[in-house]
């Protein structure tokens, strides 16, 4: 494993306990009695054990477990739907080993709340090891630091996991702040545990063994007194514990303890420091800029070597530093430690902090971290690196539908440092077109246009690819604009301003990808003949470059061509022959829509059960690699053909299985709920908000409810939904 697998892996897994433990049965009784609850809130200030509880529990209880801790790159939907998803895999029969992590494919937030509930429902009807039956509230998913999040989408994604939870399931959520969820109706409705600080503090007992097993021997005297003045605080009790260990007058150091939690954190910090040997001392301070250590990237940022006996060591000592994970690899302060540690750095080396972000940065980058490694590089004090870094990766994750990164990225910058460079431009136009916006995109274009003029656009190959890429934005634009004249000339240009001789089938890619956006152009103005042959030019490209994903984009765009010209047989003709390819070594990458288009075309002609089986095929695909235009074309045509279908497939397939009387069943639970909101005066915009769902599936929605009740639109809709007693 890579050290940027086994930095991922942390973010999975039930955090490791300290090494030294305090039993605490009135906690573990109440997270134990709380079968009601879908929702479990552990919410106090910085230093209560809000996870060390969570944690702790979870090691006893008779339950199966996913753990996610967050940061503050989860601040982008599409980012923490799949670390969400990856982390819930693991509730699933056969999957308790580590998650797997699918960084590809667009993002639809129907299809990713499916994804996530689906492994959940899995895990609560699966007894845990050992047990006899599932017991109530069998699976549970922690979310830790939630604190840390503030993106409205990703709150609307959590609520509708929460909303969605099978029986016996439950969330539990860390956090510093109570976080903007429905906790009122869940508190309404008896299915929100709280735990709060209050039911965090240390007793004098539990502090009276916090203190013992960390080889503390005091009298019970001070062991009430240094819980009065620590009032229960588990952060401030453990720095206490370790500055006490070995000293001779621990009652009189406890007696000069102030009242203040920040006053005894900095009396005891300056108390551990002092105990410690010079180099450890140097290594704390220089390590504490980093959010998560190993070995390596110790050795990077302090310059020496010995990271790994230097992290054991510490942990021996039991000096505030936890395990991420089982091989003791990865560790984090405890994060009051830390912030008081880069408080001291800063007071004693102001002039090594840049310098040590520098260090990280590099490290992060050459692992593969793009978010750690512009962190730090923001920190750094080198502008130039920063923006750099910030251009090159911008366009893996806005691939990877990673829009709300890549904004955040680019906001952290000057502005007037993004207006100034070609790529960092463009890139937040791409950001823009890319979520449906266009106000604003032909500013940065402009912007992107003059620093590309004035040579301030990066790496040489990203200054010649420019005004290729410009043109494509110049596309996509009109495209949203319905501008389709724009639209193909934009296209077309960008087709001849494709640089010749760059390197490693890039040339051949790039020509490829904008062969098909005019395509996919020429398709909307309706000149099929011209659309064709865009595409057939984008697939002899993307098969030179080995862009599988193009390669099956192209097939099944001029396959819809030949159905859109009344020839499915030709459509299926160059399906199967794309599919053989496939199977004979080619990647199946872009399969899916190839499935999707073979099955479309094999319902046109009748071929039912034929055509079922190939968008079976597509949606397995499309739902494995989180394909949302593939999944709505295959489910699209199973639901077609469903009652075309004779004899066995008939009686298996989803849309033919038997109801109950009655005009209610005519509408699935979900078109119910969209009806509904539709007859409160809700927008689209705004019932696609209410449901996390996306505005093209609620339209969708709204087609299907008014075929199946015969109304001409959503005033209709509503009219005989009240009319058929579906509305109250």
């Amino acid at each position: 494993m890579s050290s940027s697998d086994a930095l991922l892996a942390t973010k999975f897994g039930v955090q490791p306990r300290g090494v030294r433990h305090v039993a605490r049965p009135r906690l573990q009784g109440r997270l134990d009695g709380a079968t009601e609850a879908r929702v479990i809130l552990v919410s106090a200030p910085a230093g209560f054990g809000k996870s060390t509880a969570l944690a702790e529990w979870l090691e006893t209880a008779d339950v199966r477990s996913a753990w996610l801790s967050l940061d503050r790159g989860d601040n982008d939907v599409v980012r923490f739907a799949r670390y969400l998803t990856a982390t819930v895999e693991r509730l699933k029969p056969g999957t308790d080993g580590a998650a797997v992590f699918d960084a590809g494919g667009p993002f639809d937030p129907e299809l990713a709340l499916a994804r996530i509930l689906d492994p959940i429902a899995a895990g609560a009807a699966r007894p845990p090891a050992g047990a006899a039956r599932p017991p109530a509230g069998a699976a549970v998913v922690v979310l830790d630091d939630y604190h840390l999040i503030d993106e409205p989408a990703v709150h609307r994604l959590v609520t509708a996991v929460i909303e969605g939870l099978p029986p016996r399931a439950r969330l539990a959520i860390a956090t510093r702040a109570d976080p903007p969820l429905p906790l009122a109706r869940l508190r309404s409705r008896g299915e929100l545990l709280e735990v709060r600080a209050e039911d965090l503090r240390f007793t004098t007992a539990e502090a009276g063994e916090l203190l013992r097993s960390a080889g503390v021997d005091l009298g019970s005297s001070d062991i009430e007194e240094l819980t009065a003045r620590t009032e229960g605080w588990a952060a401030a009790l453990r720095l206490a514990a370790v500055s006490l260990r070995g000293r001779a007058n621990q009652p009189e150091l406890v007696a000069r303890f102030g009242a203040s939690h920040r006053f005894i954190l900095d009396y005891v910090l300056e108390e551990v420091l002092a105990g410690l040997p010079t180099g450890t001392q140097d290594f704390l301070l220089r390590t504490s800029i980093l959010e998560q250590l190993c070995a390596s990237l110790c050795e990077a940022v302090t310059g020496e070597p010995n990271g790994q006996a230097r992290l054991e060591e510490l942990e021996r000592a039991n000096v505030m530093i936890v395990p991420l994970d089982d091989e003791r690899r990865w560790y984090r302060y405890h994060a009051l430690f830390a912030e008081l540690l880069r408080a001291r750095l800063g007071m004693l080396h102001p002039d090594e902090v840049a310098d040590l972000h520098g260090r990280a940065s590099a490290w992060y980058e050459e692992h593969g971290d793009d978010d750690q490694a512009i962190h730090h590089a923001l920190r750094s004090g080198n502008p130039e690196r920063t923006n750099q870094i910030v251009a090159d990766a911008s366009g893996r994750h806005i691939n990877a539908g990673e829009l709300t990164t890549v904004r955040r990225w680019l906001d952290a910058l000057p502005p007037e440092v993004v207006r100034q460079h070609a790529q960092l431009s463009a890139s937040y136009a791409w950001c823009l077109v890319l979520a449906g916006e266009t106000h604003g995109v032909v500013e940065r274009l402009a912007d992107a246009e003059k620093a590309l003029a004035s040579g301030r656009s990066g790496a040489p190959i990203i200054g010649a690819m420019m005004p290729a890429q410009l043109a494509m934005l110049r596309s996509q634009l009109a495209a949203l604009e319905e501008d389709g004249t724009t639209a193909i000339a934009q296209a077309r240009l960008a087709l001849t301003l494709v640089p010749v001789g760059l390197p490693g089938g890039v040339e051949a890619t790039m020509r490829g990808n904008v062969s098909n956006l005019l395509g996919i152009a020429l398709t909307r103005a309706g000149d099929l003949d011209a659309a064709a042959e865009a595409h057939q030019a984008a697939l002899a490209d993307l098969r030179a470059g080995g862009n599988a994903l193009g390669v099956g984009r192209a097939i099944a765009d001029l396959a819809g061509i030949a159905i859109a010209r009344g020839d499915p047989a030709q459509a299926i003709r160059m399906c199967e022959t794309e599919l053989a390819r496939t199977d004979a070594g080619s990647s199946a990458a872009g399969s899916g829509a190839t499935w999707a288009a073979l099955a479309r075309a094999r319902a046109d002609l009748g071929q039912f059960e034929l055509a079922d089986a190939a968008a079976r095929r597509a949606l397995e695909l499309a739902t494995r690699a989180g394909d949302a235009p593939v999944l709505r074309s295959a489910e699209s045509t199973l639901a077609r053909i469903g009652p075309l279908l004779t004899g066995a497939a008939a009686s298996s397939h989803p849309s033919l299985q038997p109801r109950a009387a009655g005009p209610v069943e005519t509408l699935t639970a979900r078109e119910l709920e969209v009806l509904r909101l539709v007859a409160l005066g809700r927008s689209n915009s705004q019932i696609a908000a209410e449901l996390f769902v996306a505005i093209g599936t609620v339209k969708s929605h709204l087609h299907t409810i008014a075929g199946k009740l015969g109304a001409a639109n959503r005033v209709e809709s509503v009219a005989h939904g009240r009319e058929l007693g579906l509305l109250a």
